[in-house]
């Protein structure tokens, strides 16, 4: 047939690849015009030698390779182009305009296309772009590719990876679909293009001669390479490697954190990860300072199916002197310094769990001097400059449906130079045990519990005590929406004292009883029912432009009086916040010790109203009134006389813009205030601010001392990606500054830079701790180093 060519407006085929391909290069001429010229564009190429002239759709089959089939593939290109052509019967099969072509999961785009069935091979011309399975992306003014369009060759060559990250090159070969190699290549995770599509230089990029990139091994290979930022070679390295930016963990250096500071001197963190497994990875962060040593920070994390397991521990060998212009002089902290921190838990059945929280060091001011933080999977509430206790935990816990047994035992460890470690308490054990009922009782829910702790003291008081109570509750709601309560609650307590003459933290060692050296053992016991009901009548409506809500609330409560006396010691119910969320809990002390008893009355009423401007106003207002005072609460609190102070809250906000939330409490007298906490925000242009205030008197706060504070923050987005900040914390009820942090960073898509400079008044002469100031600098490059 010679020159004779087929064309149509848009045709599809099935190329076959590998072996089968190659046994029919010399099928006739008239067989590959019948194939291409058939009405349904997706029929198969290949037939067999001495076929008939024509293949019906029904019945043909196209064989596969040998190597595909092993492979789990399926050994056929389907191609769609604008025109299919054959020119010569030994010649390519060449398909132009629009050319798509795929292969299993690969997708191959190109203004032309030619597959050469002798040599199984497949070149695209012009514009080529080949998406992976996982949605990579590989560009190229010519490539050469294998049947498969797994190997080849490429020129001009440039890939848009996972996570953003770009990779271009004068040329690049590919490999067994596993390695790809590339000359006079670059590399960043940064865009390259502004928001209007012109070119830019990237924040920072690797040029290298070489190039590897290894998918088995999933790491990025780099010789000869220079890092510049903003297009300024800053480093050299004859080698680097970094992970692949499809892998989610690697081991490999993280980035390493800079600073100076007073207490420190020059100090610097290079973390390096450990990715072990798929469920067990580990972080090690040597930080070196000039002044104080070499810290070794460890984080060791372990996950699996039945189980979750961190350590975070740092260990430095300090030398326990100062410099002073008469020679050194002692500290009185030990030369070897350390923490301990642990979390974690393991289900040993479905129904059975252990588990761990502990927290430990070596001495007072080790935390603060190192500015050690529970971090990362540990991150909690833990502030190094008013921490007064950490505490140690294990538990053994089993549950099965409504039945609950838990046993515990704590250490405690007290951070305050007064603190003496004889005098704090050990819990060894605490066994709680809870059982609801799984059928109704008398039309409403019932459970059952009993508590045993025992704490013991190396040279104080000793406590044995025996909790158990019993539970119900019913509630009912009419037609007309009032809401209905009845509870009711048995409880006794038993208590054991030994060693009453050698008293306790909270009495710092005095005697707690006046005849305690002659009776240093008591037995003590109490039995305390109550018995409650409460009404609530929630309400809503519209209302100018606004939804309204509220809800008054009562709630009667009886208990014997007299519950607690001095000799019963009050050693868990020492801190009790009294605010409206926790006014209608019918027993308002935080452990067993104390038992709020007599009779009262507790009532508030809680409204809301959202209105159609985005304004939203919540408030709340309660107080407790009594029949008779009671012994259970220290008159500080607000409760215990018979009219407690008031409790509320008040918050306010403007379409998230602007707002302020309050939890209040007025004394029921002259309305002075006894408490406050308040959080503004402003959220507003380029402008975040926000400001914390509380204030707590003496009784009240966790250090026996009055304590009133304001603490703000604030950022200003200065351009796009520059933006500036502070942290300011002050004493208020001292005069004086705590901590000041002010920020400068720089974040984009690929990177982060972060200058911060913290200046630290408080100070601790036992522990050696002046005041301090540090400079700390972090510089992250994303894909790379993160």
């Amino acid at each position: 047939m010679g020159e004779r060519q087929l064309r149509s407006r848009r045709r599809s085929a099935r190329l076959l690849t590998g072996t089968a391909l190659a046994s029919v290069a010399g099928a006739a001429q008239a067989r590959v015009e019948t194939v291409l010229s058939a009405p349904l564009s997706v029929l198969p190429l290949a037939v067999q030698a001495g076929a008939p002239e024509t293949v019906s759709q029904a019945t043909a089959r196209t064989p596969t390779s040998p190597l595909a089939s092993a492979a789990g593939e399926v050994d056929e290109v389907l191609f769609e182009a604008d025109e299919v052509r054959r020119d010569v019967d030994d010649g390519p099969i060449i398909a132009e305009g629009d050319v798509r072509a795929f292969f299993g999961e690969r997708t191959l785009t190109a203004d032309r296309l030619l597959y050469f069935p002798d040599t199984d091979v497949v070149v695209a011309e012009g514009g080529v772009a080949i998406v992976d399975a996982n949605a990579e992306t590989v560009f190229a003014d010519r490539v050469e590719l294998t049947g498969d369009l797994r190997d080849g060759l490429a020129g001009n060559f440039s890939a848009l990876l996972e996570e953003n990250a770009r990779l271009a090159a004068d040329n690049a070969v590919q490999e067994q679909g596993a390695r790809t190699r590339l000359t006079k290549a670059v590399y960043t995770s940064c865009n390259v293009c502004d928001r209007d599509g012109d070119p830019k230089v990237p924040t920072w990029r690797i040029k290298a001669l070489r190039v590897t990139r290894d998918r088995e091994r999933r790491v990025v290979r780099f010789r000869h390479a220079f890092i510049e930022i903003k297009g300024v070679p800053i480093f050299y390295a004859p080698y680097i490697q970094g992970p692949d930016p499809s892998v989610e963990r690697q081991s490999g250096f993280l980035t390493p954190l800079v600073g100076a500071s007073r207490r420190l001197g020059f100090n610097v963190e290079l973390p390096y990860y450990f990715a072990f497994s798929n469920h067990t990875d580990a972080t090690l962060s040597p930080r070196y300072t000039g002044d104080a040593g070499t810290l070794w920070n460890l984080e060791l994390r372990r996950r699996n199916r039945n189980g979750y397991h961190v350590f975070s521990g740092g260990i430095v060998d300090f030398d326990n002197t100062v410099p002073d212009e008469n020679g050194d002089i002692p500290v009185d902290v030990p030369g070897v310094r350390w923490n301990v921190f642990a979390q974690g838990h393991q289900n040993l059945t479905p129904k059975l769990q252990i588990g761990y929280d502990v927290e430990r060091v070596s001495d007072d001011g080790f935390l603060r001097n190192y500015a050690i933080l529970r971090r990362g999977d540990l991150r909690k509430e833990l502030d190094t400059s008013n921490s007064l206790r950490l505490r140690t935990n294990a538990y053994l816990q089993y549950a099965d449906g409504g039945t609950r047994l838990r046993v515990d035992g704590y250490l405690f460890q007290g951070l305050r130079p007064r603190d003496d470690a004889s005098l704090t308490p050990y819990v060894l054990p605490q066994i709680d045990f809870r059982h609801q009922f799984q059928q109704r009782i008398l039309g409403g829910r019932a459970d059952i519990r009993a508590n045993f702790a025992s704490l013991q003291r190396t040279g104080g008081a000793d406590t044995r005590r025996l909790s158990a109570s019993a539970d119900w509750e019913r509630e009912h709601i009419t037609r007309g929406g009032h809401r209905f309560a009845a509870f009711g609650q048995l409880r006794a307590d038993g208590y054991f004292y030994q060693d009453l003459d050698e008293g306790n933290e909270l009495s710092r060692g005095r005697a707690l009883t006046p005849t305690a050296a002659a009776d240093s053992t008591d037995l003590v016991g109490r039995f305390t029912p109550t018995f409650g009901a409460e009404w609530a009548y929630p309400l809503t409506r519209r209302f100018a432009g606004a939804q309204v809500f509220v809800e008054p609330r009562v709630q009667f409560v009886a208990s014997p009086t007299g519950r607690n006396p001095d000799t019963i010691l009050n050693e868990d119910s020492q801190s009790i916040e009294f605010d409206y969320a926790g006014i209608f809990d019918f027993n308002k002390a935080t452990g067993f010790d104390r038992v709020e008893d007599g009779q009262r009355v507790n009532a508030g009423v809680l409204a809301s109203a959202v209105f159609d401007n985005g304004l939203f106003v919540d408030g709340s207002i309660a107080q407790q009134y009594r029949f008779q005072d009671t012994e259970a609460f220290d008159p500080a609190t607000g409760l215990g006389d018979t009219r407690s102070d008031y409790v509320g809250a008040l918050d306010i906000r403007y379409k998230n813009r602007i707002g302020v939330e309050n939890r209040f409490r007025f004394d029921d007298e002259d309305w002075s205030l006894e408490r406050a906490e308040s959080n503004a925000y402003l959220n507003f242009w380029r402008v975040r601010l926000n400001g914390y205030y509380v204030r707590l008197g003496a009784e009240q706060a966790v250090n026996d001392e009055a304590r009133e504070e304001l603490t703000t923050r604030g950022r200003l987005r200065l351009t796009r990606n520059w933006s500036t900040g502070f942290s300011w914390r002050q004493d208020l009820e001292a005069g004086e500054t705590l901590l000041q942090d002010y920020v400068l960073a720089y974040r984009d898509e690929c990177s982060t830079l972060s200058l911060i400079i913290r200046r630290d008044f408080t100070e601790d002469e036992e522990a050696g701790l002046g005041t301090d100031i540090a400079v700390l600098v972090q510089f992250t490059l994303r894909s790379l180093v993160d």
